[in-house]
């Protein structure tokens, strides 16, 4: 590509007052918000692509969007100038490029025509598990993910204003699946794009993504900027569908390759066994033990456990059984017969030890097998190891995965990052 004479390109530019004219397209804008202020708008932030794919950041204060949003659109060639050149953010960041364009008081935006301007219209950093597990909660970098849902969760989808969120369960490009998590608008689109969609989409790609760790729970959670395609809205969803349909990997799902068990709750688990093409594989569950159930026989000990939104059944064994009560259960079986004149009614009384779990939450990791979606009866689940104990001195009816904090959208720090510019701009423009 080769760039206008009389404009600059995004590299040509030196920090401080720039009056020379940049040609670019505006990719995507999104509105900066302050969640600490009642969601104050604090301004719009642009994504921009010059004559040379190269892409940066800018923003137009509050006070300035009334001068530019009539013409502001995504998608069109802009003429733009007499702006504030600083340095770029240092967390959040939508590009890697060094600087960030200010608009000021004087900043000129001037669509122009198309003809003779070759410049993309889209531009994406995905990144594989391995760069984004690199990345994990350094709030740096928001980076954009490829993959293939295998499990749509808006059960926490509601009315409220920031606790709007869907849950998805993507198999990254690069084998592992991970959750993903949309919040607010982003969800509410995403949400309006599907019940739109005639096919339920085969590749998803979610942009800006920030990933973080929540409870040891690898997650990739959506920001004020992230946009959301599917199947063949872009070339990368449309190369990466082609490239499921002739490898045959377009209705299997494969989970072997899960470098750590992903966190799900129970009614996503019953979810998973609704699956057109269920995934077999190792999983996650925060639950808390309400009953233990003895018509079963307790050397297999059967467990009636629930989170906030649902119960199940889950199947332990003597290994598990002895992290539980301390004991393995041929000690306990031993203990009981001894107690009772070498007999016992296994189906009928439950040892001591074991009364003495009800009522705890545990981490427990679970093991899909065939069994779970073919057995035309009751559904259990079995317990491959009890990963951990909960604090269980605090209310247990808390779910684990509903305490968001640790992976809410990220507006608080955006929002510090918008003040800090617009007090550079006070001090700069003039210069």
């Amino acid at each position: 590509m080769v760039a206008s004479a009389t404009s600059l390109v995004f590299d040509d530019l030196k920090k401080g007052f720039n009056k020379n004219e940049v040609l670019a397209r505006v990719v995507h804008f999104w509105e900066a918000r302050s969640i600490n202020k009642g969601g104050l708008l604090m301004g719009f932030e642009l994504f921009l692509i010059d004559q040379k794919g190269t892409t940066i950041h800018a923003f137009i204060p509050a006070n300035r969007i009334a001068c530019y949003e009539e013409d502001l659109k995504a998608g069109v060639i802009y003429k733009i100038k007499k702006f504030l050149v600083i340095d770029n953010k240092t967390s959040y960041k939508v590009t890697s490029h060094k600087f960030l364009i200010q608009f000021t008081q004087q900043t000129v935006l001037a669509p122009t025509d198309h003809a003779g301007h070759d410049i993309e219209r889209q531009n994406f950093r995905i990144r594989s598990y391995a760069e984004f597990n690199e990345a994990v909660n350094k709030n740096e970098d928001l980076y954009d993910a490829l993959g293939k849902p295998v499990l749509i969760n808006d059960e926490n989808f509601n009315n409220g204003v920031t606790n709007k969120r869907i849950d998805i369960h993507m198999q990254l490009k690069d084998g592992p699946i991970v959750r993903v998590t949309l919040w607010g608008n982003v969800a509410d689109n995403f949400q309006k794009k599907l019940m739109e969609s005639v096919d339920k989409p085969m590749v998803l790609l979610a942009t800006t993504m920030n990933p973080k760790t929540f409870r040891d729970v690898f997650c990739l959670s959506s920001t004020s900027s992230t946009r959301i395609f599917f199947d063949n809205d872009i070339e990368p969803t449309t190369n990466y569908l082609t490239w499921l349909r002739e490898n045959g990997k377009d209705s299997e799902v494969t989970t072997s390759e899960v470098t750590k068990p992903e966190t799900v709750t129970l009614s996503e688990l019953h979810q998973f066994l609704q699956n057109d093409t269920p995934p077999t594989g190792t999983f996650c569950c925060f639950a808390t033990i309400v009953d233990i159930l003895p018509q079963y026989g307790w050397y297999r000990v059967e467990l009636t456990v629930c989170d906030k939104e649902n119960v199940a059944t889950f199947v332990i064994f003597d290994k598990d059984t002895a992290k539980l009560a301390g004991r393995k259960a041929a000690e306990i079986l031993e203990d009981a017969q001894d107690g009772e004149n070498g007999v016992i009614d296994i189906h009928n009384s439950i040892p001591g030890c074991l009364e003495e779990i009800v009522g705890r939450t545990y981490k427990f990791e679970l093991k899909f097998t065939p069994f779970n979606f073919t057995t035309p009866t009751r559904q259990t689940f079995t317990v491959t190891q009890i990963l951990e104990e909960e604090n269980n001195e605090v209310d247990n009816e808390t779910d684990p995965l509903d305490d968001v904090e640790g992976c809410k959208e990220d507006h608080d720090e955006d929002d510090s990052e918008a003040l800090d510019i617009q007090h550079k701009d006070k001090r700069l423009r003039h210069e």
